[in-house]
């Protein structure tokens, strides 16, 4: 991964650490929980309107592509709402090289496990 940030990346990450620093833990700890079930319940709902409970299969790769819905829209605000909020964890638990270390042995677990169903 490139060392070097880009001024959009610097300017996030500042106004994470501005905004973690003016609310606290405590307070953006519980934001994080509510914003994740906000995140649940978008796609939950996203799931029942836009994929009429799983009747219409989601998968980019065969042409379906989500449309301009209220629900999709709300999905994807949720999504950025949740980021946010777990970029503010990582900063308050300073666990950001952590995080990344866990996730890419998470990935590299599961890759291998989609490798091994193919054998």
């Amino acid at each position: 991964m490139n060392a070097v940030k880009s001024d959009v990346e610097k300017s996030r990450e500042e106004k994470i650490r501005t905004i973690g620093r003016h609310y606290g833990y405590d307070a953006q700890s519980r934001q994080c929980i509510e914003e994740m079930a906000e995140l649940t319940q978008a796609i939950n709902k996203y799931w029942r309107t836009e994929l009429q409970c799983g009747k219409n299969l989601y998968n980019p790769w065969d042409g379906y592509m989500p449309d301009d819905s209220e629900e999709y829209y709300n999905l994807v605000e949720e999504i950025a709402d949740v980021q946010i909020m777990l970029e503010q964890m990582k900063f308050f638990l300073a666990a950001g090289h952590d995080v990344n270390c866990i996730i890419n042995e998470k990935l590299d677990r599961q890759i291998e496990r989609i490798n091994n169903e193919h054998d």
